[in-house]
């Protein structure tokens, strides 16, 4: 291909890519007004009762479970691929890494490598990941 076609077909897929990028922009707004639209026509004893129900599976999967985004989205709240996005979109992703204690991940790999019965010292987990504990 030359540097010509080449071009022109970068500017092409960054044109496509601006495009899907204003189209998931404009979606997600429509999402959070529908959402926000609900939420506003429940009466407040409604809106206690749902965000009771929601800190209660929240509480289950991060404090009790301290499970993963998606061990809460789908195991926990039952729902689907498509509360991925949504759930990133209000929040609850940032809220979940939140959460996690600091050594939250170096636990998981320790208790992974234990169950494999693979060597495990700090040393070659730092070498392996190019990365240290802080």
């Amino acid at each position: 291909m030359d540097e010509e076609s080449r071009n022109k077909l970068i500017d092409r897929l960054r044109d496509d890519l601006r495009e899907t990028s204003n189209f998931y922009v404009e979606a997600m707004k429509a999402i959070e007004k529908e959402q926000e639209a609900y939420w506003n026509s429940l009466s407040k004893e409604d809106q206690l009762k749902a965000f009771c129900a929601v800190v209660r599976r929240i509480h289950q999967a991060e404090i009790l479970d301290q499970g993963t985004y998606r061990h809460a989205l789908y195991g926990v709240f039952g729902f689907g691929p498509e509360s991925y996005t949504q759930g990133m979109d209000c929040g609850y992703m940032a809220i979940h890494n939140s959460i996690m204690p600091d050594d939250h991940d170096e636990k998981l790999l320790k208790e992974f490598c234990k169950k494999y019965d693979i060597e495990n010292s700090d040393e070659k987990i730092t070498g392996f990941f190019e990365f240290k504990w802080t």
